[in-house]
């Protein structure tokens, strides 16, 4: 299945994310960020499963979609752009 991670630079920060997915009818969860795709080691990041492209319109929109993307295919996480139309 293929996933979707943003990476948010707080606990809060990913919570209003979620929140603001969850107001427009798209699920995502908070997780800690893995360790080797952060620059401190350390931080939160919102992942979908679904509906990523629509989602990531909606926090792009909102001034919240501040750190980089990621997608997972095949077990691997490769980043990609957040320029969506």
């Amino acid at each position: 299945m293929e996933k979707v991670m943003l990476l948010c630079r707080s606990m809060t920060h990913a919570q209003r994310c979620v929140r603001l997915l969850e107001q427009n009818g798209i699920m995502g969860s908070v997780i800690k960020a893995p360790v080797s795709l952060t620059r401190t080691g350390c931080g939160y990041a919102v992942i979908l499963r679904r509906h990523w492209e629509e989602g990531l319109r909606i926090i792009r929109n909102a001034g919240l979609l501040t750190g980089r993307v990621y997608r997972k295919r095949d077990e691997e996480w490769s980043e990609i752009t957040h320029d969506l139309s």
